[in-house]
């Protein structure tokens, strides 16, 4: 078994550079031999209430009819484009080929079994059609950067026939933030009561449940006195944070 096929996965917006670029670089491969016969295009498949993959703008119509200046008019020289493609399916990540032009009803070529299929009753549309009808996969289909490196590795040899090109890696994920280990708190050199203000009584107050507004006023006391009769250690329930009940309350 091949790769996974993808088939219609939504309609996009608009052509898509990665799927341009291939079958332009394509072209440009084969001397204009093949050209452009369409690529986006939101419709059903012909004969169909089904999405075609031209929706998605990963698929292209490309056709060796002769047509100026363009077109190899010829399906044996033609035959070199679809070798080529089959060739490298992997690195340039086909998924699906349609060749109308065999008789009767045409072959068809998928990723999933990485092999041709000719079909003996009407299954992939236009028999005799001198286009083909080619699918690439999702993963670089708005990246142009991919297909031409790939077309230019392809052409100076450093990708040969039947290459698998490694799929792109995840993103690494970030690393953890260092432990800095238990805070400290160190005493503020005075006791914090009733007029005290700043950061330590802050520190208190967040301790007790309280708003942090960094004012030790009456209700900061009574939430002190509550919390020294709970633990005795802290020292007499004063409502004053002294040395003693600072060093129960944040312990080293």
């Amino acid at each position: 078994m091949g790769r996974k096929y993808t088939g219609w996965d939504g309609n996009a917006s608009g052509r898509r550079a990665g799927t341009e670029k291939f079958v332009q670089l394509l072209s440009a491969r084969f001397g204009n031999g093949v050209w452009n016969n369409g690529t986006w295009n939101v419709r059903n498949m012909r004969g169909s209430e089904k999405p075609s993959v031209h929706g998605t703008g990963r698929a292209a119509d490309v056709s060796w009819r002769k047509n100026g200046y363009k077109g190899f008019g010829d399906y044996e020289k033609a035959k070199a484009v679809l070798d080529f493609l089959v060739a490298y399916a992997e690195p340039l990540l086909i998924e699906e080929l349609h060749d109308y032009y065999l008789m009767p009803y045409g072959r068809g070529w998928r990723c999933d079994r990485a092999a041709w299929k000719i079909y003996d009753k009407p299954s992939i549309g236009t028999p005799g059609g001198d286009w083909w009808h080619i699918e690439i996969a999702p993963t670089y289909a708005n990246d142009p950067g991919y297909y031409d490196r790939v077309f230019r590795e392809i052409a100076n040899g450093t990708i040969k026939p039947g290459a698998v090109v490694p799929a792109p890696a995840p993103a690494p994920k970030p690393a953890p933030a260092p432990n800095p280990g238990p805070m400290k708190f160190n005493y503020p050199g005075k006791a914090l009561k009733v007029g005290s203000s700043g950061d330590a009584v802050k520190l208190v107050q967040a301790v007790l449940g309280l708003t942090a507004d960094g004012k030790f006023g009456p209700v900061t006391k009574a939430a002190v006195v509550k919390w020294q009769a709970a633990n005795p250690s802290a020292g007499p329930a004063d409502g004053i944070v002294g040395k003693q009940t600072w060093s129960v309350m944040f312990p080293a």
